[in-house]
């Protein structure tokens, strides 16, 4: 992989995932909202036994109201976000997703889709998919090519699930979307560490980059504490990923799974309403069902956005002399999990037991 062209770091350019890094870095030195994270709905078919955003059937068609959602629309337009990361569940399953992801284009905002990748599969939905992600990014999700690994970690036939997001994204990339412009999100699970290479590597030969998220204790995740990885497969985990999508950077953003840049611009609204500061920290500030958005961002923007993480001396200990404090600031959500503090030490960051 390599940078833009212009001689930025490849970590700095590709590490928040959104393509327009330089407005996505202003937009966090400016302490303002780039993205709003929408979880639309929580019905999934990948059925992931370690999903944080759900304690119930991952079959279930709950979701966050069509006129709700139009709502977070108008209001992210007009304080000038730029971009809707939307989330679930799958957000491909919202019955409405084409046209409310229409809306979000005609208010002049960027459309990005973490999918499952299986709804991918069906041809059509890949074009409408390609068609509203123009200037944004796809996002799929696969934690191994290995069956067995596979089966351990989520519901129903490994084999035809693997195929079917391998479908998607073959749809996906035909119909033209720029693999640079893809992702493969891995959860990284003591089950899925020692298969990471393998995985990582496929997606690379395609293009695509790998978003590595740590499992937290949270959700379903909660039953499977031995799934939680030790800071030494997590080291390994993502230097691999550093080695293979980030070979001329000399960074790294460690345990967390995209850069500071993305983390520090991103308010997430659950399908409940709550407003949290990340789409895996389950804490609200606040509802939008008795607040306006608007309020609830501009009332809690330090929390939201990380703000005190912002200068040296308002860092985790270890943090701010850590050669990698330009893009890092350790995994939020595993601090909160682990510790109670959002705004603690990431006690699962490997340089921080040097």
């Amino acid at each position: 992989m390599t940078g833009s062209g212009s001689g930025e770091d490849v970590v700095v350019t590709h590490g928040g995932l959104h393509t327009d890094y330089r407005k996505e870095i202003r937009y966090f030195a400016e302490n303002r909202v780039y993205s709003f994270q929408i979880e639309s709905n929580l019905s999934c078919p990948q059925g992931c036994l370690y999903c944080y955003a759900s304690d119930e059937n991952s079959l279930l068609m709950k979701e966050l109201p069509r006129e709700d959602i139009a709502l977070l629309l108008k209001a992210a337009a007009r304080m000038e976000v730029r971009a809707i990361d939307w989330l679930g569940g799958d957000p491909l399953l919202k019955k409405d997703w084409y046209s409310l992801m229409r809306h979000a284009r005609e208010l002049g905002l960027i459309n990005n889709i973490w999918t499952s990748g299986m709804p991918l599969a069906n041809k059509g939905v890949a074009r409408q998919a390609v068609e509203v992600t123009r200037g944004g990014f796809i996002s799929v999700h696969l934690d191994t090519l290995d069956e067995g690994i596979y089966g351990q970690l989520h519901s129903g036939h490994p084999r035809q699930k693997i195929q079917s997001i391998l479908a998607g994204i073959q749809n996906v990339q035909f119909l033209g979307k720029n693999p640079e412009n893809m992702i493969n999100c891995i959860t990284l699970t003591k089950p899925v560490a020692g298969d990471v290479e393998r995985t990582i590597r496929y997606f690379h030969e395609k293009g695509m980059r790998t978003c590595l998220t740590q499992v937290c204790g949270a959700g379903l995740a909660r039953d499977h504490p031995e799934w939680i990885p030790e800071p030494g497969e997590i080291k390994a985990a993502c230097e691999t990923r550093d080695r293979i999508d980030y070979p001329s950077s000399q960074l790294s953003f460690c345990t967390m799974d995209v850069n500071k840049y993305y983390c520090g611009g991103i308010v997430c609204i659950t399908v409940d309403g709550d407003v949290t500061p990340c789409s895996v920290i389950r804490k609200s500030v606040g509802n939008i069902h008795h607040s306006p958005i608007e309020r609830i961002i501009e009332e809690h923007r330090d929390e939201l956005l990380m703000t005190r993480l912002r200068s040296p001396e308002g860092m985790p200990e270890n943090c701010a002399g850590c050669e990698n404090s330009d893009i890092c600031w350790g995994c939020r959500a595993t601090a909160y999990y682990e510790t109670g503090d959002i705004f603690g030490p990431d006690p699962k960051c490997y340089k921080n037991r040097r």
